[in-house]
C-alpha cells in the first residue's frame, strides 16, 4: 500500500503541470533575454543563446531537486524530473554539438560528487543508462529528417527509464508497488512530453512552411522579391553609415525570350533552374550566408552583406563563368546560356535605398546595352 507522503509527493496530474510550467518559464527567459539583446543591439545565434540558457535552466533545476532531496527520506522522489530533463535537453535543445556532447557526463560526475556516490556501483550504473539515454536520444534526432519521430523517441525512453528505475530499485530498496506505481508515471509523463514537442515541432513545421511559401519563389526555390525587398530594407537600415560594407549584384540572363519562344516556356522554366542551381553552388562554396533572390522573370539579385564591391570580384567572376560555361540541357538538345552582371557598393551619398538600387541597376542595363555577357561595376 502506497503512503501518503509518497502520493503527496509524487500526484501525477500536479507533476504534468510542473513539466509544462517548466517549458513555459524556459520560453519566456530565452523570449525575453532575446528582445532584451535586440534592444541593447548586440548580435547573437539564437540556437546557440537557446542551447547555453538550456543548459544553464536545467542544471539549475536539477541541483535545485538534488539539494531538496538530500533533507527528505525518499531521495528518488525526483528521478522521474531527471529523466525528463534529459529529454527536454536532447530533443528540444540544439544542445548535440561537441562542446555540450561531452558536457553532459561531466555533469553526471557532478551530481554523483554531490551525493557522495561515486563509491556505489548502484550510482555508476544509473548515470551509464542516463549516459546511453542521451546518446540515443541524441542519434535518432541527428538520423532523422523531415518527421518527428515520435515512437522512437517513446520507445527509447521507455527502455532506458525502466533501466533506470531498476537500479534505483536496487539502490534505494524501493518495494514493488512503489516501483510499479513510478513506472506507470514515468510512462504517462513520456507520453506527455514527448507529445507535447511533437506538437511544438508540427507547429514549428507549419509555420516555416508558410515562411518558405511568403519568401521562396516557387519555381525555383530561391528567395523571392518579397523576401529581397525585406532584406534590402533591413540591411541598408542597419548598413546605413559612412564605414557599411554591402554590395549588391544584379544580372539577367539574356535572350531569355527567344529561349522561351524557341524551345517552350517549360524550357525556360528548367533553365531559370538550372542557373538558380549553378549561382547557388558557388556561393555555398564561397560563403552560404549570402542569398539569391528571383526578382523578376530572368532576373536575378545577390545581396553581399559586409562585403566591399572589391572583395565581392571573385565570387561574381565565378558566377559569371559558371553560367557561361555550364549547358543547360534540354530534351531537345543542350544549349548554352549567358548572363549579364551590373555590381555597386553603397555608398554614402544614398539617401534612400532607391539610389542604391537604381545604380546596381543602370550598371546592369548598361552590360546589356554594350554587348551583353559582361560584367559592369560602378
Amino acid at each position: 500500500m502506497l503512503t501518503s507522503s509518497f502520493l503527496d509527493a509524487s500526484t501525477l496530474l500536479p507533476s504534468l503541470f510542473y513539466i509544462l510550467g517548466a517549458f513555459l518559464v524556459f520560453q519566456v527567459l530565452f523570449s525575453g533575454i532575446k528582445v532584451l539583446l535586440n534592444k541593447m543591439a548586440i548580435h547573437y545565434d539564437p540556437y546557440s543563446l537557446r542551447a547555453a540558457l538550456g543548459v544553464i535552466y536545467i542544471m539549475s533545476l536539477l541541483f535545485y531537486m538534488e539539494i531538496t532531496a538530500t533533507h527528505v527520506q525518499q531521495s528518488w522522489i525526483y528521478i522521474n524530473f531527471e529523466l525528463i530533463s534529459v529529454i527536454f535537453y536532447t530533443v528540444i535543445l540544439s544542445a548535440n554539438k561537441r562542446y555540450y556532447y561531452y558536457f553532459f557526463p561531466l555533469i553526471l560526475l557532478a551530481f554523483m560528487v554531490l551525493n557522495s556516490a561515486l563509491t556505489s556501483w548502484e550510482s555508476w550504473c544509473l548515470s551509464f543508462d542516463l549516459i546511453i539515454f542521451y546518446q540515443a536520444l541524441n542519434y535518432i534526432k541527428n538520423h532523422t529528417k523531415n518527421t518527428f519521430p515520435f515512437f522512437k523517441y517513446l520507445l527509447v525512453s521507455i527502455i532506458f527509464g525502466f533501466l533506470y528505475w531498476l537500479f534505483a530499485k536496487i539502490k534505494f530498496n524501493i518495494s514493488n508497488p512503489i516501483f510499479i506505481h513510478q513506472i506507470i508515471s514515468l510512462f504517462v509523463m513520456e507520453l506527455f512530453t514527448i507529445g507535447y514537442i511533437a506538437v511544438l515541432f508540427s507547429d514549428l513545421e507549419s509555420r516555416a512552411s508558410l515562411f518558405r511559401d511568403a519568401t521562396h519563389d516557387r519555381l525555383t526555390k530561391a528567395f523571392n522579391y518579397d523576401a529581397f525587398d525585406i532584406d534590402l530594407r533591413a540591411i541598408f537600415k542597419e548598413d546605413n553609415h559612412p564605414d557599411a560594407k554591402f554590395t549588391m549584384m544584379m544580372f539577367d540572363i539574356d535572350h531569355f525570350k527567344n529561349i522561351n519562344d524557341t524551345y517552350g516556356h517549360l524550357a525556360g522554366d528548367e533553365v531559370l533552374k538550372e542557373v538558380v542551381h549553378i549561382v547557388q553552388n558557388v556561393l555555398k562554396q564561397s560563403d552560404p550566408k549570402i542569398k539569391l533572390y528571383r526578382t523578376g522573370g530572368e532576373e536575378f539579385n545577390v545581396i553581399f552583406q559586409n562585403y566591399q564591391v572589391e572583395e565581392t570580384t571573385d565570387i561574381v567572376k565565378r558566377i559569371f563563368s559558371a553560367i557561361n560555361s555550364t549547358p543547360i540541357h534540354l530534351k531537345e538538345k543542350d544549349i548554352h546560356i549567358t548572363a549579364s552582371f551590373g555590381v555597386s557598393e553603397i555608398s554614402p551619398h544614398d539617401v534612400s535605398i532607391t539610389d542604391f538600387y537604381s545604380r546596381v541597376d543602370k550598371a546592369l542595363y548598361h552590360s546589356k546595352r554594350n554587348g551583353r555577357n559582361t560584367i559592369t561595376t560602378v
